[in-house]
Order: C-alpha cells, then structure tokens, then sequence
C-alpha cells in the first residue's frame, strides 16, 4: 500500500486556535495539558509596591485622642490603640460618650492644625444627645451608615467628605478609609480612577456624584490590598500609605502608584 504524496498543501488553521495562539504569544501565559493559563498583569513595578508598602508601614500621623472626662490629652501608644478608643467611644450606648468619640474624630483630624481646639469646642457647644441619638440608630444591627446619612443628621462640624468618612474608617477600618483635600491631590485628571471622578472646591462636599467616587475609592484600597500585598492591609491602611505618601512630598509617586495600581 502506497501513501499518497501531498505536495503544496498549506495549512491554514481555524480562527479559535490562531486567536488562542496568538494570545500565548502576547500575553504572559503558559499551557497545561492543553490548558491555557493566563496570569493576570500586574502594573506596578516590585520598586513601587515596596514603596507603598514602606508608606504603609512608615504612616505617620499623631496616634493622640482626648479624656474628656480628665480634660486632659492622651498620648497613645500607637494608631491601632487610638482607633480601639474613639471606636468604642462611637459605638457606645451612652449618648455622652458617643458625643465625646465625635468629638475625638475632629481632635484626631486636626491634630497637626493650630485651630484644633476651636473645631472641637464648637462641636461640643453645637452637638446635643439629639444627635447622639439619630447617629446611634444609625448603627443598629451593625450597619455602617453611608456619608449622606450621617450628613443629614446635621452635626455641627460634620459637614462635608473629609471628617465623616474618618468617621466610617473608625467603624469599620477593614473596608473604609479617610477621603480628604489631602487624598483628593492624588487625582490626576485621567482615567476611571475614583479620585478622579470627585466634584472638589474648598470642601468635599456630600453628593451623589462624591458618594459614589467615595465608595469607588474604598473599593479599590481593598483591591490594591488583595492584589499587592494578599489582603494583609486593611482599606484604611492602604489609604494612610497614600496618605503618607503625599505628606512626604512623593506627591507624584502617589499619582503614579494610584494610576496604575
């Protein structure tokens, strides 16, 4: 038995396997048992991820709150004391204690602004177990309240994005986070990117618009946290990294990281 010759025969193939081919070929991929496994990119260089991670880790800010029952400062041992604080100060049945942990959001904010204590004392003059009382219901059932509820309660001094939000990042510090005129620098004018969906003037004020970028923002803290670092970092650790970031003069570094994070 003869085999037949085949002589100028091309083979073309089908358009399935050349575009899986091709994708091989310009992606970062590789095959198992006729598997293809393709890895998901990552943007950041190792060089920008450890100085996210050093901003991290580096952060910074005043670990201070108030005794308002001492009326004296107190100087904690470190960020993780003062959040377990001004958390339970919030999260209190006692209306008067709730008020104080209010009271401590704003102390703790303005900790490196010489008007600290005049913010502080005009909550405390404004505020009243009325809106304890609407902030406490707020919370029940342990639901973290959005910006505009806790606006709409009308607390003195708790107006716009940059105090409620430390607000929601003392509740619930694993899945909120700080936006403020700080934070807000990191927008660059292109992209998707939340930050860069903000409506900004002299204050962040409470929109639907700024709700959303808000919520957008948090959301991609946790997936900065889950794709760079496994889901180590907390959303607000993530934030405080960028936070750093700026107060430190690496402004660009933070646009950067942010853009292609």
């Amino acid at each position: 038995m003869s085999i037949p010759q085949y002589r100028n025969l091309t083979f073309t193939p089908s358009k399935s396997v050349s575009a899986c081919f091709f994708a091989l070929l310009t992606t970062n991929a590789s095959i198992t048992a006729g598997v293809i496994h393709k890895e998901k990119p990552v943007p950041l260089s190792n060089t920008q991820v450890r100085s996210l991670n050093a901003a991290i880790t580096n952060y910074g800010f005043p670990a201070v709150y108030f005794d308002f029952n001492q009326n004296a400062p107190v100087e904690a041992a470190n960020i993780a004391a003062v959040e377990e604080h001004i958390r339970s100060q919030l999260k209190s049945e006692n209306q008067q204690r709730v008020l104080h942990g209010l009271a401590n959001v704003l102390y703790w904010g303005y900790a490196q602004i010489g008007y600290r204590e005049v913010r502080v004392n005009n909550f405390l003059k404004g505020a009243n177990t009325a809106h304890a009382s609407a902030f406490k219901k707020l919370l029940v059932g342990g639901v973290i309240p959005s910006l505009c509820q806790i606006k709409d309660i009308h607390m003195p001094q708790f107006s716009g994005i940059s105090f409620i939000s430390k607000v929601l990042a003392f509740l619930d510090p694993d899945n909120y986070c700080v936006l403020d005129q700080q934070l807000a620098r990191i927008a660059n004018g292109g992209g998707n990117r939340a930050l860069n969906q903000l409506v900004q003037g002299q204050q962040l004020r409470v929109t639907a618009n700024n709700q959303a970028a808000y919520d957008v923002w948090r959301n991609e803290c946790s997936a900065i946290s889950d794709t760079y670092f496994q889901g180590a970092y907390r959303v607000v650790d993530i934030e405080r990294g960028f936070f750093h970031l700026v107060q430190t003069d690496q402004l660009q570094l933070a646009q950067l990281i942010y853009t292609n994070a």
